[in-house]
């Protein structure tokens, strides 16, 4: 790719499809800081294909569009903080606090039950490597 003085990306993540995530249920819900796997339309043993279908679709669109730098347009998150933060050894998600939003309503949250370290491969690598193995485009 030739060096561009200012190239174009996606900022932000691309919407989920419709088929795969529940939007009025996200709607309705504070940003999920535990795993919320009831926002998914997709039954567990075939979410992570469904995805990666939907990385596909979003990395073809930015293509089409004719952006400089394509991302994964983040098909797998439920929040901004949650996919991160839940994948970290030493958060302890089977018994989550609770505390207050800023409107007032109960949020439930992880608790930290020990040291943080990382306890399956990065998240983010596995969506870096998705896109990188499924864009048109020479790396």
């Amino acid at each position: 790719m030739a060096t561009k003085l200012f190239p174009t990306t996606l900022v932000g993540s691309y919407p989920q499809p419709d088929w795969l995530i529940d939007r009025q249920k996200l709607a309705k819900e504070m940003p999920a800081r535990i795993r919320a796997q009831d926002l998914w339309r997709v039954a567990p043993e075939w979410l992570e294909q469904a995805q990666d279908d939907a990385t596909i679709l979003a990395i073809r669109d930015q293509e089409r569009a004719g952006l400089d730098m394509v991302t994964d347009g983040e098909m797998r998150r439920e929040s901004y903080s949650n996919r991160f933060a839940t994948a970290l050894e030493g958060i302890g998600l089977e018994n989550p606090g609770t505390v207050l939003s800023r409107t007032g309503r109960k949020n439930l949250v992880p608790r930290v039950v020990g040291r943080f370290a990382e306890n399956i491969p990065c998240r983010f690598a596995t969506c870096n490597s998705c896109a990188r193995t499924r864009t048109a485009r020479s790396r």
